[in-house]
């Protein structure tokens, strides 16, 4: 069981006047890792790469990286992952899409390739109203049966760019359910507050939650902290260095386990 709820992850992308638009939004982030074991220190590097491609532009909400919380735009994704651990290296390859019709349906696809397993993800849905939208998801991890999810995301719009969103997901057995939720506010001065959070329910597993804000001071600039159930802490920034290329750098500790966490990101816009 433990192999489907792993793979959500992976399924799973009012603007001001001057509102800048993009059609492709790529990432790239480093991460680098060092906990001690019984038997000794244990190095972990971890390289993240994603990149998203809509064939209709999309706009900002104000900050650059802001945009609507329901995405309705035809796109094509990939996106690769490498991991080090102590010399011992791993990595998985995904590619993906979504397609919506102009009467509404929205059909999607993803593949990921990893040296553990293949998984297939198939997706239908209906957007009913620009603010909410059903999907199923049926997915296959390579050696075990299909597993179907229902995806419900709503966005309550609260005047301008302001909104607060909910996502809810379940299994077909309903032994796994995840709320997640985002409020997204602009403040006097061109500067905005995000909050969000979400718990997980599973049966016969432990529930986990987690919050996180960003205070943005700019459309370029934003600190974000982070705090989960496991007393895992996240400090970070992001810089948008022009309309098209930011920097982010944050930190994570956990105060349980004492594992520091450093990652260096890199985004572009086009």
């Amino acid at each position: 069981m433990k192999f489907k709820f792993a793979v959500l992850p992976l399924m799973v992308f009012a603007a001001s006047a001057a509102a800048e638009s993009y059609q492709s939004i790529s990432h790239a982030e480093l991460s680098s890792t060092e906990y001690d074991t019984p038997f000794g220190s244990v190095d972990t590097d971890e390289i993240n790469i994603d990149t998203t491609y809509f064939f209709a532009p999309k706009e900002a909400l104000g900050p650059l990286k802001e945009f609507e919380y329901i995405n309705k735009v035809t796109n094509l994704s990939a996106a690769h992952s490498y991991l080090d651990v102590d010399g011992s290296d791993s990595d998985a390859l995904g590619i993906g899409g979504e397609y919506f019709a102009a009467n509404g349906f929205v059909v999607g696809g993803a593949y990921t390739d990893s040296e553990d397993s293949d998984v297939n993800t198939l997706s239908a849905g209906y957007l009913f109203t620009p603010d909410f939208l059903a999907q199923v998801h049926r997915v296959k991890i390579e050696g075990f049966d299909a597993d179907y999810f229902a995806d419900l995301r709503y966005n309550y719009a609260l005047g301008g760019s302001d909104y607060v969103g909910f996502n809810f997901i379940a299994d077909d057995d309903f032994d796994y359910r995840t709320l997640s939720s985002k409020f997204f506010k602009a403040l006097p001065g061109q500067t905005w507050l995000v909050l969000g959070g979400e718990y997980t329910s599973i049966d016969q597993g432990e529930n986990s939650w987690d919050l996180d804000a960003e205070y943005y001071f700019s459309k370029e600039t934003s600190v974000n902290v982070g705090y989960n159930k496991s007393e895992t802490f996240e400090l970070g920034v992001s810089h948008f260095f022009n309309r098209n290329i930011a920097g982010s750098l944050a930190y994570n500790t956990n105060s349980d386990t004492d594992v520091d966490t450093f990652l260096l990101g890199v985004t572009v816009q086009l």
